[in-house]
């Protein structure tokens, strides 16, 4: 008796390898009872009985999870991936036939579709995050992919991983999705898309000492867990490095500080000293998890370019100020110009001492030197100001006033230096205002005023000295009388009134009286050789008769030859250079009636400055 083995039951059919080796045993069992069973004639029937042979699939299984798929590095809220930058997953499967598995990562739930010698796909709704390299059943497979700003990615994605084989007959996916291991690394992942950038600009010129403000049109497009704050980088180089996300070597001008959202500044303290020019402020901007902006402003240097300092005027210290070393001033060269005399000061420029070519800063001075209740206002250092009695003014010509002024070449120190000291020699007329004791300005001193001149013409303000000097009264007369000419008279008669006369120019820098004392006149006079008393061939000093006036002869001063007389000329201080006050002193004689040579008498008056009453100048 033959059998069907389609008419067994069907779980014959469908079961494994070891229920198919349950049922051939349990079929020979039942033949050989059968036959047994039968007799000898049905035995002889079964002789011409044929066999069939039993085929089975066994279906392949999908790999499974060992480990869970998980992000390699945690992509989170507060550690988002930057846009650029690599995302990573890690899982570890077994296969049971030993096969090696792909790992794929889908942006659905759907389960992927394995393909014979061939790696997965994501379902046709899902976008493919990423996929691993074929790897060995039990080892780790990796899956990564570099991330965009664009689509598919979003600030926020979510994702499934799934392990799928890629048998010849039955490729299959494990129909369990990985969304990771923990919080800290688990779907969804976060995309931190760059800032933008647009504008860049500050508000300079600025001076010394002045803040710059850094200012940027600039935003950030990400808002899951609220707004990225932003940073805008000031650099003095191109030289921002992305992996320490500051300025490189060439140092850091300026970065916002707190938390902006928006259009980022910077502020800029500039130096108390820093020289005038053009300076390199390239803008970057970042935010808060490092990642740099785009848009054509980023590493810009700006539109002006970079940042100006502007140029200022440079300052003298009146303390700096010193006028002929703190000493009294003695003229001593009448009528004219006494030279030499020294004042030192010290300028300082915020711009520093030098330029940007590394020449001075500060090329010259206005300086004025005045008696000091002038004052600066007056004695301005212009040449419409300039008196030679009270104020001396470097804006004069130089064949008015020629003062000279050297800077030190060794006192500036360089860029960071504002300062250099000056010398300069000037000289002051015979007629220059005394304010001693003996003086009508004697409540006044002499100083002087000085104000620095940059290589841009940029004058400071005219600063006045603290140190104070006086300058002494200087008594100066000159004569312009070379003779007395009495004329020609006899024994017994006399010049009288007064006729002859002398003049006296004031030559220094006092209103005068004048002192006079003379010698007594004869035929042999000379500078020392004077004459000898002789009733007969000598006129006594005493004949001689002067006066203020032209007065009688009776009525004149007696000369002397051992005592000056002070005659009250009061010749008013001279207030010019070439037109001079003077005094005139009238003359007169007697010759006496003993006398009996005749002949030419000659004999030698003097006149001495003295300094007249103050209130008589």
């Amino acid at each position: 008796m033959a059998y069907n083995v389609d008419s067994l039951p069907k779980f014959v059919n469908t079961a494994g390898k070891i229920t198919i080796l349950t049922a051939v045993v349990g079929l020979g069992v039942f033949i050989l009872a059968f036959l047994f069973n039968a007799g000898t004639n049905e035995l002889m029937k079964a002789e011409a009985t044929s066999t069939a042979s039993t085929t089975l699939t066994v279906l392949n299984t999908p790999p499974q999870w060992t480990v869970l798929a998980y992000e390699e590095t945690e992509s989170s809220t507060n550690t988002p991936t930057n846009s650029g930058n690599e995302i990573a997953w890690r899982g570890t499967a077994t296969d049971s036939n030993g096969q090696p598995y792909f790992l794929i990562v889908c942006s659905s739930s759907a389960t992927p579709t394995a393909r014979s010698n061939a790696a997965p796909y994501c379902n046709a709704t899902s976008s493919l995050w990423a996929l691993s390299a074929s790897t060995t059943s039990g080892t780790q497979a990796r899956a990564a992919t570099t991330t965009t700003e664009v689509s598919p990615y979003s600030e926020l994605n979510t994702w499934f991983a799934w392990v799928c084989d890629y048998d010849v007959v039955n490729p299959r996916c494990n129909n369990t999705a990985s969304q990771g291991l923990s919080a800290t690394n688990s779907s969804p992942f976060h995309i931190n898309r760059r800032p933008v950038f647009t504008n860049y600009f500050n508000n300079s010129p600025r001076d010394p000492s002045q803040i710059v403000t850094f200012s940027s049109t600039s935003s950030d497009p990400d808002s899951v867990g609220g707004d990225d704050a932003i940073i805008l980088h000031v650099c003095n180089a191109q030289d921002f490095s992305t992996t320490t996300r500051s300025c490189g070597a060439g140092g850091t001008i300026a970065s916002t500080t707190g938390t902006v959202n928006d259009n980022a500044t910077a502020l800029y303290t500039l130096p108390n000293v820093i020289q005038d020019q053009a300076y390199n402020g390239f803008g970057y901007i970042i935010d808060q998890h490092g990642h740099v902006a785009i848009g054509g402003t980023q590493g810009s240097n700006g539109p002006l370019p970079g940042f100006i300092v502007n140029n200022v005027a440079p300052t003298v210290a009146g303390g700096s100020i010193t006028l002929n070393g703190g000493l009294n001033i003695s003229l001593s060269n009448p009528a004219g110009q006494t030279t030499g005399f020294p004042l030192a000061f010290t300028t300082s420029d915020a711009n520093s001492c030098l330029t940007a070519a590394s020449t001075s800063e500060v090329v010259r001075s206005v300086v004025s030197v005045f008696r000091s209740d002038i004052g600066s206002t007056t004695c301005n250092g212009t040449a419409g100001a300039y008196n030679p009695n009270n104020c001396y003014t470097s804006g004069s010509a130089t064949t008015t006033w020629n003062i000279a002024c050297t800077a030190s070449s060794t006192t500036c120190g360089g860029p960071t230096d504002p300062s250099v000291d000056w010398t300069c020699t000037f000289p002051l007329w015979f007629l220059a205002d005394p304010t001693d004791s003996s003086s009508p300005f004697n409540t006044a001193s002499w100083t002087a005023a000085v104000a620095g001149v940059d290589d841009d013409n940029a004058t400071g303000t005219l600063n006045v000295g603290t140190n104070f000097v006086e300058i002494l009264t200087f008594p100066a007369l000159s004569l312009l009388t070379a003779e007395i000419p009495y004329g020609a008279l006899e024994p017994g008669a006399a010049v009288g009134p007064l006729t002859a006369s002398t003049t006296i120019q004031a030559v220094g820098n006092a209103g005068l009286d004048q002192n006079v004392e003379g010698e007594s006149m004869c035929t042999t006079f000379s500078i020392g050789n004077e004459c000898r008393a002789s009733a007969t061939s000598t006129v006594a000093e005493s004949n001689q008769r002067f006066g203020t006036s032209s007065v009688a002869y009776a009525s004149g001063f007696i000369l002397s030859s051992t005592t000056p007389f002070q005659l009250e000329l009061n010749v008013r201080k001279s207030t010019s250079t070439s037109q001079f006050a003077q005094g005139r002193t009238f003359w007169g004689i007697s010759v006496p009636g003993t006398i009996t040579l005749a002949g030419a008498y000659t004999g030698l008056n003097t006149f001495m400055a003295v300094v007249s009453e103050p209130g008589e100048w």
